[in-house]
């Protein structure tokens, strides 16, 4: 007898508090069995939805015979789609929830949408302007290394959906798109102001920086790294894809090269923040102040949106993730004043 499908019922993520029984399809997003400090082994995971993440932990029944934890971690890949029942608490100031069981879900009973967050940019829009930004490359041989990497029908269009972050920021589909749109614009809007920068450099840079992210991070934002992001990174990913770009255009100038490739892998800044080498020429600090900035100011901005802490005037700094800050709400809109009777 095939059991009865269970439908998804509405208990997102961003609505969850301490205290809530739930009972719930969500997305694996990491998982791992760990030792507890008893010696009991619990899991650990990541679970997500089109509002969030939330970590969650299954510990050993005391009463169960045999390895409960390892049987329920061989029942899903991360990736898949698990219905679990719990209840959320706090760990360290931070929501999580602790299991009871969990299972499978089935294909009939979710639907993709449920749990990956999109940008809120069309895609039709974002990829126009897209195109609009190798036009605006003047010189001929960098504008031939933007097509030339472009053109890999299946970089394209991992490109256009990936996102550009696991969490810190525009961690969702098509999050390293916007992301990329963003510095472009910002570049643009400063020439007038460092007339003396190289602008189809910074141009290409900006086209270039995180394009590494396209092997780096999973197929759906929230994943761990791929096996190459993880042991190479997505700097090294980008340069190398650039660089076989180049290589395959005759003639193109030595010096250029070296100058793009520069932007690729200083554009991080420091070398304990990811970057190989720090920025060395002007178009490189840009770049990179540049990213810095947009990043930062996405991280406040999806940090303040998805505020569940309403008794504080600022976010929980486990919040903002690896930011590791508490941004302010701003002070309380005041009540709308009642009409006094008579008046």
């Amino acid at each position: 007898m095939v059991e009865e499908a269970i439908p998804h019922r509405g208990q997102f993520i961003d609505t969850l508090k301490e205290g809530d029984r739930v009972t719930e399809h969500f997305r694996v997003l990491r998982k791992s069995v760990k030792i507890s400090r008893t010696g009991e082994p619990y899991l650990d995971i990541d679970l997500g939805d089109r509002t969030g993440s939330l970590t969650a932990r299954l510990f050993q029944p005391r009463q169960s015979a045999g390895d409960t934890v390892q049987a329920f971690a061989d029942l899903f890949q991360v990736g898949d789609v698990i219905r679990v029942s719990g209840r959320v608490d706090l760990f360290q100031g931070r929501p999580q929830m602790i299991l009871d069981k969990l299972r499978l879900s089935r294909e009939d009973e979710v639907a993709p949408a449920l749990f990956e967050r999109a940008s809120e940019r069309p895609l039709d829009e974002m990829e126009k302007e897209l195109r609009a930004s190798f036009e605006a490359i003047e010189d001929p041989m960098l504008r031939a290394a933007v097509v030339r990497v472009f053109a890999d029908s299946a970089f394209y269009r991992r490109f256009l959906d990936a996102p550009a972050a696991t969490r810190l920021h525009h961690a969702y589909r098509h999050g390293l798109l916007e992301h990329t749109l963003s510095l472009f614009r910002a570049a643009e809007s400063l020439r007038a102001c460092y007339p003396d920068l190289d602008w189809d450099l910074v141009r290409a840079g900006v086209l270039f920086h995180d394009i590494g992210k396209t092997e780096e991070l999973g197929e759906r934002a929230g994943e761990e790294y791929t096996i190459d992001g993880t042991l190479e990174g997505h700097v090294y990913l980008g340069a190398r894809r650039v660089e076989r770009a180049i290589d395959s255009i005759e003639g193109f100038p030595e010096e250029t090269k070296r100058l793009l490739l520069h932007l690729v892998l200083s554009h991080h800044g420091e070398r304990e923040f990811g970057a190989p080498i720090e920025p060395a020429t002007r178009e490189a600090v840009f770049l990179h102040q540049l990213d810095n900035l947009d990043a930062k100011l996405a991280n406040a901005r999806e940090t303040l949106a998805a505020d569940r802490n309403g008794g504080s005037a600022f976010t929980d700094r486990w919040a903002s993730g690896a930011v590791g800050r508490r941004y302010y709400k701003g002070a309380p809109k005041p009540a709308a004043e009642k009409d006094v009777p008579g008046e």
